[in-house]
This record gives structure tokens, C-alpha cells and sequence, in this order.
């Protein structure tokens, strides 16, 4: 009888044992139901599947069914080096799951054919798939030092967590690939505008290469065009990624041969999935890796102007194909206006857009910027404080009066002589007649005074500055403006100091940020119009223009010009 009533109060523990983890498997998939960034799900996901079958060690893969392997995305209590490790079918307990899609129990992980960790080949290892209707999308495995060992019952709940992790892995992935896409869509609009403002053919090949390759995050990147004086020949003279050549380069390829002569010919896109099974395939410069070959005609209306070409080590998809599609089509018109440009207006023309260019983007581009930055905030600051967000409609208000007083500087600026003048507003005067007015340094005291209210500590040194004449401080005007604006968008500084000063026969002018910084050579955000205009301005005085920066360390602007001061 007593035997009895032992068997019957443990039958009654692990009752209440299965009730504890029904109830803990409950609250777990609450938990990551909730989660959408992957990474931090796939995280919480393989610590919540420990805590419930009281595992010391988990990982979780996820399967690249293009390669065939398991690839460690998560883990817990492991090494610091197992992400990222990969497992083809059959090796490691990831590659056993891999392999037979089954659940897989063993008593010592040593019995796998690659063990990640070695500390670990005593511990017991259960494997189970992450299964989303019949795909097979990834792999649990956790380990537990002896005595526990993992049974029929550990499978059933780990299987039934499985099921819900899948949903949640998915429902992440359909957000990422949704956030991908905005993204992408942004980027490509950011691009279509950038190749808007390029008029110079070469100008604009070069820069559309680097930016697809940085943007898109294709590894290599080539633009050929076809020359109206031999349609039979494809002419390459543009690079990015990886096909980028550190000498000039040229290469010609008649419209017979390749990939790329293929795209030609037929005037429409060419993907090869696999370049070692296609015998038009014509290795580039740096074959190193490549799998994979896109070719996209660039076509406007009935003439074919070029082609695109991407090569990569992995294969494209659909929204590769799309994505590069919508490029070409921007390409066709900004190559088609570039030569008409440089057919009917030459080269004196060109000068004049690109100095309008630059007036607009130092000017009206910057202030409109600032002042949509600052609309979107009225909202939640008025939420929180009404003093707040009143002082912020009224700084809105103010920006926006100036840049509508230097856009009607600037038409007045291309009106015809004979046309009436366009009165300012409001008594509110353009930035450059309130330069000559008042001299660089109250301009820029000026400047920086705006941004001081934001919070940033600014620093303004004037040593041995002596006034100079009105082009050479314009320039240097729009070269601190620009410098400015960027601090203030991209830096996250909490402390700026502008130096202007006469020195050695020149005037030189130092903008210094203590903000995040970048890599030389890293992509930059934006279209680059800003660093391009300081450098075209500082050009135009015979001056140069510096930029240092590391990251995290800040960054510096230096314009340096002969001086010219007003005796």
C-alpha cells in the first residue's frame, strides 16, 4: 500500500510537472510572438526553449536550401565563435537534422561526426527541425551535462515550441523583407534623383556604378554604353565593388559575345544563375568568387544606350531583377539628358547648371531639409511640452521664410533684365547680400547661434581673420553652411568649433565635430551633391578642400584658399 501511495504522489508530480510546463510553454510563445527584429528573436527564441527543457547549451540554425547547409544564426551558454558556423547534411547535429528532418536524441555529443565544441561531447543533445508547412526552415540543438538526459517527452514539447517558433521566424523574415523593400525603394528613388542632377556622362556613370554597388550591396558593378559612332561594340569604361580598377580602364566587347552581347542584341534582361555552365560567359577583371551574372539593357524609347552588368558570388532573385530593372530605366533617361546636354549646351552651360546646383543644395535644399526634419517633431513635442513645440512651429516658420526669401533671390538671379525685379518678403533678406552686409564672421556667428539652441556646444575662433574679397568669402560661406548642415544631419556631435583665420598668405577655414566619423572611402548618406559643391567652389579659388575623419572620432572640414583681402 505504501508502494502505492509513492507511485501515486509521483504520478501526481509529474503531473503538476507537465501542467508547469505547459503553462511556461504558454508564456514563451507569447514572448516571441511578440519580437520582429530576426536577430533578437532567433535569440530569445533558443534561451526561452532551454529555460524550458532545463538545457545548459542551445543553438539554433537557420537552413540556406540554396548551399544545403544549417547555418548558426543564435545559441546560448556557447562559445563566442559558433555563430556563423555551418553544417552540410549529416555533419554535426544541425547536419543530422538537416539530413533526415527528424528529431535526433543522443546520449553523448561525440557521437556526431563534427563536434563544434569539444567541452560539450559528453553532454546528452537533442536536435529537432524547424519545420514551416513541408520546408524545412531550421534546427534546434541543445545540450545537457549528465545525468539528465532528453526522452520521447522533451521531443514532443520541444517539437510543439518548433511550430511556433516557425511562425514567429517567419513572421520576422516577412517584416525584414517588407523593411527591405522600403528600403530599397527609398534608395532606388535616391538614386533616380541623383542621376537626375548628373549632366556629365562621365560624372554620371562613374558615380551610378559606386552607388549601386554601395547602396544595393552588389559585390561588383559594371556600366558599358554604346557609342553612337560603332553600335556594333559594347564600351566599358565604369567600374564599382570589386571591379573597380585602380587605373584607367577600357575594355570592348562587340554585342555578339557574352552575357552583356547578349542583353544587347536582344534588348531585354539576361540573369545566369550558375557563370560555369554558360559558355557566353567572359570572365572580368577580378574573377574571384563570381557565381552568378546579371545583364540589363539600358534602353530609351527605341535606342539602345548601354548596358548594366552585375556579378556576384551568390545567385539573384526576382527583387534583384526588379531593383536593377528600375535603375537602367532611371539610367536611360539621365545618359539620353547628358548627351543631349552636352550636345546642345556645352560645356559653358553645364558650368552655369552645376552653379545653380550648388546655390539651391548650399541654400533653399538645406533650410527645406531642416525644416521638415523639424516638422515632424511638433507633434510629439507638443504632446509633451506646448512651450516646445510652439517654439519649434515658430523655428519651422523661420526656415521656411528663408528659404522662400533665397529662392526669390534666385529667380531674381535668372529673370531677364528687362523683367520686373522679385521683391523679398517680409523684410527678411537672402544670406548673401546679409553676408556683404555684415561680413563672414557675424555670418557664421550667426549660423552656428541657431544650432547652439538645439543643444550643440559650439566653439567660434577668430584669430587673425582680416575681411576678404566678396567671391572668396561667399565660397567660404557656403563651404562652412554645408559643413554645418552635415553636423548637425549625419554627425550625432555634441560639440562643434569653426576656426577662420589669415595665415601664410592664406585664409583658411576649420569646421571640427567630436561626432560618429566614417572610414575613408566608407559610403557616405546622400547623394554626395554637398562634398562635391565644397569642392567645386574651393576649385574655383584656386583653394583645396580637406576632409579627416575616423570613426568615432569626428570629423574636420578645411578650405583653404589664396587670400585676397580687401584693402
Amino acid at each position: 500500500m505504501a508502494l502505492s501511495d509513492r507511485e501515486t504522489l509521483a504520478s501526481q508530480g509529474e503531473v503538476e510537472r507537465l501542467l508547469r510546463q505547459r503553462v511556461s510553454l504558454s508564456e514563451v510563445i507569447e514572448s516571441i510572438s511578440s519580437e520582429l527584429e530576426l536577430r533578437p528573436l532567433l535569440t530569445r527564441i533558443v534561451r526561452h526553449a532551454c529555460e524550458l527543457l532545463d538545457a545548459a547549451n542551445g543553438s539554433i540554425g537557420l537552413h540556406d536550401p540554396q548551399r544545403g547547409v544549417m547555418r548558426i544564426e543564435a545559441d546560448y551558454n556557447m562559445a563566442s565563435d559558433n555563430i556563423g558556423t555551418e553544417m552540410v547534411a549529416g555533419e554535426g547535429l544541425a547536419g543530422l537534422v538537416l539530413q533526415n528532418r527528424q528529431p535526433v536524441v543522443l546520449d553523448r555529443y561525440d557521437r556526431v561526426s563534427r563536434m563544434v565544441n569539444r567541452d560539450f561531447r559528453f553532454h546528452a543533445v537533442l536536435g529537432v527541425p524547424i519545420l514551416w508547412g513541408d520546408d524545412l526552415i531550421g534546427s534546434f540543438g541543445l545540450a545537457a551535462p549528465p545525468p539528465r538526459r532528453f526522452n520521447d517527452e522533451d521531443v514532443e514539447i520541444l517539437t510543439l515550441y518548433a511550430r511556433h517558433a516557425a511562425v514567429a521566424i517567419q513572421n520576422a523574415r516577412n517584416y525584414q523583407r517588407e523593411a527591405d523593400r522600403v528600403e530599397r525603394l527609398e534608395l532606388l528613388a535616391r538614386m533616380g534623383r541623383s542621376f537626375a542632377t548628373d549632366l556629365d556622362l562621365d560624372t554620371l556613370c562613374s558615380n551610378a556604378v559606386q552607388m549601386i554597388h554601395e547602396y544595393m550591396g552588389f559585390p561588383n558593378v559594371g556600366l558599358g554604353l554604346i557609342e553612337p559612332r560603332d553600335p556594333e561594340t559594347i564600351v566599358i569604361r565604369h567600374l564599382g565593388g570589386g571591379f573597380r580598377p585602380s587605373l584607367p580602364y577600357e575594355r570592348r566587347i562587340p554585342i555578339h559575345e557574352g552575357i552583356m552581347g547578349a542583353a544587347a542584341r536582344e534588348r531585354r534582361l539576361q540573369i545566369v544563375q550558375d557563370v560555369r555552365r554558360d559558355p557566353r560567359y567572359l570572365p572580368p577583371p577580378t574573377p574571384d568568387g563570381l557565381l552568378a551574372e546579371m545583364a540589363v539593357p539600358i534602353v530609351h524609347g527605341d535606342e539602345l544606350l548601354g548596358i548594366l552588368n552585375l556579378e556576384s558570388n551568390s545567385r539573384f532573385d526576382d527583387e534583384d531583377a526588379a531593383a536593377v530593372q528600375t535603375i537602367a530605366d532611371y539610367l536611360a533617361v539621365a545618359i539620353r539628358n547628358a548627351r543631349q546636354f552636352s550636345d546642345v549646351q556645352g560645356w559653358a552651360a553645364g558650368e552655369e547648371r552645376r552653379r545653380l546646383a550648388r546655390d539651391l543644395h548650399d541654400s533653399i535644399t538645406q533650410l527645406v531639409f531642416s525644416a521638415s526634419l523639424m516638422a515632424q517633431s511638433i507633434a510629439p513635442a507638443w504632446r509633451k511640452d506646448p512651450g516646445e513645440g510652439e517654439r519649434l512651429s515658430e523655428r519651422v516658420v523661420d526656415l521656411t521664410r528663408r528659404a522662400l526669401t533665397e529662392l526669390r533671390s534666385l529667380l531674381l538671379e535668372l529673370r531677364p533684365s528687362h523683367d520686373a525685379p522679385v521683391p523679398a518678403r517680409g523684410g527678411d533678406i537672402p544670406a548673401l547680400e546679409r553676408l556683404r552686409q555684415i561680413g563672414l564672421p557675424a555670418m557664421i556667428r550667426a549660423e552656428t547661434s541657431r544650432v547652439g539652441e538645439s543643444g550643440l556646444t559650439v566653439e567660434l575662433e577668430v584669430p587673425s581673420y582680416r575681411p576678404q574679397l566678396p567671391e572668396i568669402e561667399e565660397a567660404l560661406f557656403w563651404v562652412f553652411h554645408e559643413a554645418l548642415h552635415n553636423v548637425v544631419k549625419h554627425a550625432r556631435a555634441t560639440w562643434l568649433r569653426v576656426r577662420l583665420e589669415c595665415v601664410d598668405g592664406c585664409v583658411r577655414l576649420q569646421v571640427s565635430d567630436n561626432g560618429i566619423g566614417f572610414r575613408s572611402g566608407a559610403r557616405r548618406t546622400g547623394s554626395g551633391i554637398g562634398l562635391q559643391s565644397m569642392s567645386e567652389r574651393m576649385s574655383a579659388l584656386t583653394g583645396t578642400l580637406r576632409l579627416i575623419s575616423r570613426p568615432l572620432r569626428g570629423t574636420t572640414v578645411e578650405a583653404v584658399a589664396p587670400e585676397g583681402s580687401i584693402r
